[in-house]
């Protein structure tokens, strides 16, 4: 059988993210996860590479970033030990998601458009609900993997509820699980009061549903960097209102960015 490394190089990229996804909470087979995590890998090096490209395309542009300072963070020996110590708490991460965090890392594209992209207006007043929210990429660290676990969970390893013989009930964590807020929502990149983009974990899927973006139905981690690449880094335009047309620096951002 030709792999899905093999499959995906090949261009065969929808197809090979359906097949790994189909697998669900029961996770890929651990015979085959060498060979999603190298599709996983594969995927978030053109992501990372697409990302760097839009950058530099809006900083030509005159964008005005709102940290230009973070805008894109490559990962550290940092993230790679923050990475370790969450997976020692929730267990393995989503294929997907590890890949994104070790090899993209962090993107904080929020700012100004100006005329060039009128409706992202980090720092114009006044802060309040807009009919469209562009919805800049943004991605969270591996480190900030570990800061909100540690902040909800507290220190795992000197114990919780669940080691009490006499409680009855699971912790929270053990119970609920962690939501990993991986983005602020749309609202909150327009710097309005907003919520989260979150992953559940632990998760064995091996593209997680993210909670919080405002699709029909569900969306993985995939999909909605597949959608935010194919709008130029602002997904947010794919929702816009009919009297709304799209900026034209959309075009010129999205041309040829590597398919995944």
């Amino acid at each position: 059988m030709t792999s899905w490394a093999s499959r995906y190089r090949s261009g065969d990229h929808v197809a090979v993210w359906n097949d790994l996804r189909a697998f669900g909470s029961a996770g890929v087979p651990e015979s085959l996860r060498e060979d999603a995590e190298d599709v996983a890998s594969e995927t978030m090096r053109r992501v990372a590479a697409n990302v760097d490209v839009l950058v530099d395309r809006l900083s030509s542009a005159g964008y005005a970033f709102a940290s230009p300072e973070t805008v894109r963070q490559a990962p550290t020996e940092d993230d790679f030990e923050a990475i370790a110590k969450a997976e020692a708490v929730i267990g393995p991460l989503p294929v997907a998601l590890r890949a994104c965090l070790e090899i993209v890392g962090a993107v904080d594209l929020c700012g100004d458009g100006g005329s060039m992209l009128p409706h992202v207006r980090y720092h114009a007043p006044p802060r309040e609900p807009r009919d469209l929210y562009p919805d800049p990429l943004v991605l969270h660290s591996g480190r900030m993997l570990w800061d909100m676990l540690s902040s909800t969970v507290g220190d795992v390893s000197l114990g919780c509820a669940c080691t009490d013989p006499e409680e009855d009930e699971l912790c929270g964590f053990h119970a609920n699980g962690f939501f990993f807020s991986i983005a602020p929502d749309g609202a909150a990149k327009a710097n309005f009061s907003g919520g989260d983009h979150c992953i559940r974990l632990p998760n064995a899927n091996p593209d997680p549903p993210l909670r919080g973006i405002p699709v029909s139905g569900s969306i993985s981690l995939v999909e909605y960097l597949r959608r935010s690449l194919a709008w130029g880094g602002f997904p947010g335009y794919a929702i816009r209102p009919v009297h709304v047309p799209p900026p034209a620096l959309l075009e010129r951002l999205r041309s040829q960015l590597r398919k995944f």
